[in-house]
């Protein structure tokens, strides 16, 4: 079989880029799958009237573009929903960012993270942070660092924060000045902070609603169709028992995974370099009633979890009435059990989030492997080059996993949009063979 383009992976990123390879007029492609349902970790679950995600799906829009498309999608079906989060640490409770919110801290607490702050005033100037720990204190100060940035980066990451580079968390970590910080631990910042203050939801069918409607302009999908080698050279791949020809290739899998399936390719050397975290989702379904929330950070190291969200808070359709529901992301390396249930309610009742009027329903794990791209110093040296060798084969990579980078579901959607249009614009040339 042979396809002008194929598309290795049906999640947001190989979707979009099907969509707008069709939206162009160019319907000569396929999109490979080895699930059975397309859709990636941007899928759903659905049981007794709840809706859970693989984790937490949000669509955090802020192009025109992204906000245009989705909106086109989903037209009605979607809820614009104002951010509430916060901190657990010790015996307090903070808002999100916790860097902002100084004012709600124990004056203990405070004075620290004010006198770390005052003694990097104006002494940074110039100096570049190396690693994130230096950007974390050289930005908040050493009291910020260890209460709050430290702890919970680590648990996160799973690895030290002086061994991950800095180039990631321009986006992701907000960073206030130095005056507001310090003044936000005299009053409450009327200002919103970070990239996820509000953020978009579908009304009905949780964040599978967005991979519906794509996959309704998308027709050329194979699924439960695994692939095991890749020739870039003859531009083949194995799936199955199946040969699939092509004249471009579009991969959307971890990176990693997609180098060691590469055929006689020095490239599969880099794939042991790039690392990545997993995690495992505790999913629970409860009856009763609480107040609702987004999500809430849990640093300390005792307790097993590095988050809670509460699914049922982003749409009243994905729980029933008088029910109520989360999604519990714990490090990888926690092993589902009867024990790990026990202790993960046990902490969630410290913290007041269930208490003992509340019914469990049923719960569910998941494992979410590659959840956190780790950068190290060896990722972007590695990416920066992979990428460019594999577009001299007419390979490009697009979404977290392909780009093997921290992301979220929008720049998913642009990057399948951006790769569409490479193909789009070479699409006059005859792919020739390319010599690594």
């Amino acid at each position: 079989m042979h396809v002008k383009t194929l598309i290795l992976g049906g999640g947001m990123a190989g979707l979009s880029t099907a969509y707008h390879l069709k939206e162009s007029g160019l319907t000569d492609y396929l999109v490979v799958e080895k699930e059975q349902k397309v859709g990636g970790l941007c899928r759903s679950i659905y049981k007794d009237g709840f809706i859970f995600d693989y984790g937490g799906h949000l669509l955090h829009l802020h192009t025109q573009y992204g906000k245009g498309v989705i909106k086109k999608l989903l037209q009605n079906n979607l809820n614009c929903i104002s951010r509430k989060a916060w901190i657990y640490a010790d015996n307090y409770r903070v808002p999100f960012p916790f860097q902002s919110n100084l004012y709600a801290l124990p004056s203990h607490v405070r004075d620290k993270c004010i006198e770390g702050l005052l003694k990097i005033s104006g002494s940074q100037k110039g100096v570049s942070p190396q690693n994130f720990e230096e950007w974390c204190i050289s930005s908040f100060g050493e009291g910020i660092y260890k209460v709050f940035m430290y702890p919970y980066n680590r648990k996160l990451w799973g690895c030290e924060p002086k061994d991950l580079t800095c180039d990631w968390c321009g986006k992701f970590v907000p960073a206030p000045s130095m005056c507001e910080i310090k003044e936000s631990a005299i009053m409450k910042p009327c200002k919103k902070y970070g990239y996820n203050s509000s953020f978009y939801y579908p009304k009905h069918g949780g964040c599978e609603a967005v991979i519906e409607a794509l996959t309704k302009s998308v027709s050329q999908i194979l699924v439960d169709t695994e692939i095991s080698q890749i020739d870039l050279r003859k531009r083949k791949v194995f799936a199955d028992g199946a040969v699939l020809s092509y004249d471009y290739l579009v991969n959307t899998l971890p990176l990693s995974r997609f180098l060691y399936m590469l055929q006689s390719s020095p490239l599969t050397l880099y794939a042991e370099k790039l690392r990545s975290q997993d995690i495992t989702v505790f999913l629970i379904a409860i009856k009763g009633n609480r107040q609702p929330f987004s999500w809430i950070y849990f640093p300390n190291k005792e307790d097993p979890f590095f988050r809670v969200g509460m699914q049922s808070s982003f749409s009243s359709n994905n729980a029933p009435s008088g029910c109520y529901s989360y999604y519990v992301e714990m490090p990888g390396g926690i092993t589902p059990s009867i024990l790990m249930e026990k202790r993960i309610i046990q902490v969630l009742s410290k913290y007041n989030l269930i208490n003992d009027s509340d019914e469990i329903l049923f719960s569910i794990w998941e494992h979410i492997p590659n959840a956190y791209v780790i950068y190290d110093s060896y990722r972007s040296h590695i990416v920066k080059k992979v990428l460019k060798d594999l577009e001299s084969f007419y390979c490009y990579c697009a979404g977290r996993y392909g780009m093997w980078e921290y992301s979220f579901m929008e720049r998913a959607l642009i990057q399948g949009k951006e790769v569409a249009e490479k193909i789009i614009n070479n699409s006059t040339k005859v792919p020739s063979e390319a010599i690594l």
